[in-house]
């Protein structure tokens, strides 16, 4: 995968390179001639580069698709039934959020994992659940339902399919910030009239067991920061200026092209 983050990171660059100022140089470097003469040939087929970069782009969607639901297929093949203070818990919560009961999955494993996933579904541990008295329970369900309610779910996984299929890199800041926003949302939520018993929990799970995979939770990271801002818009200025960039230069070099098959070695 790193690979391909380079090549999606690099092949833009290629295009950029202003080849009128490269004929006539460095032919006495090995390799320049051939790596020239490769650029020129790639410029003169650019549609048919964007064509199998948008090809590959569209499997790794798919891909990421097709392993994302055979992993919860499996996860699914190991619920059990709800425990009876779960079952109370969701319940209560649900009634006092005004809101239809989400599909709970229980996996009796003692890996700790609580986690709103696609199709108002919500995966608790035994791990999880029996590390909490049924004050903080009800806290992480809130948390969860919050989420559910929001369908943050389905909003993660269509930001992440969206920036996996696009051409460039430079998305993954902007996806985190999205990712802190639904959390910080969430936490809102949830602690709404009980705020000191939430930073409590948060306190106690900060050392372990996090609410959601990678999240970094607390009420105090509904705060903005400066970093917010420089994540927030600095992949979109980049791609905004490749794409005021790629056409100049590739107008450029349709404009040079007999100039650039006669001027090189």
């Amino acid at each position: 995968m790193t690979g391909v983050r380079y090549a999606r990171a690099l092949w833009p660059v290629l295009f950029l390179v202003p080849l009128t100022w490269w004929a006539d140089r460095g032919c006495a470097i090995a390799g320049i001639d051939p790596l020239y003469h490769a650029t020129v040939w790639l410029h003169e087929r650019l549609g048919w580069v964007l064509a199998v970069l948008a090809a590959v782009s569209a499997v790794v969607v798919a891909t990421k698709i097709a392993v994302a639901r055979r992993r919860f297929v499996a996860l699914r093949a190991l619920a059990e039934p709800l425990p009876a203070r779960l079952t109370y818990a969701v319940a209560r919560v649900s009634s006092d959020l005004r809101m239809r009961a989400p599909n709970m999955l229980y996996l009796d494993v003692m890996t700790p994992i609580a986690s709103a996933v696609l199709g108002r579904i919500v995966l608790l541990s035994r791990g999880f659940v029996d590390a909490l008295d049924d004050d903080d329970l009800e806290l992480v369900i809130r948390h969860e339902l919050a989420h559910v309610r929001r369908s943050d779910a389905l909003a993660g996984a269509t930001w992440h399919l969206v920036f996996a299929a696009l051409l460039v890199p430079g998305f993954e800041p902007l996806e985190r910030y999205l990712h802190r926003r639904r959390e910080r949302a969430a936490n809102v939520a949830a602690a709404s009239g009980r705020e000191e018993r939430y930073l409590t929990l948060i306190g106690a799970l900060a050392g372990g067991a996090n609410l959601c995979a990678g999240a970094r939770l607390g009420l105090e990271a509904a705060a903005p920061t400066p970093a917010d801002r420089w994540t927030m818009w600095y992949a979109q200025l980049a791609v905004l200026l490749l794409a005021i960039a790629f056409p100049l230069s590739h107008a450029a070099f349709r404009h040079d092209l007999n100039y650039l098959l006669t001027h090189h070695c």
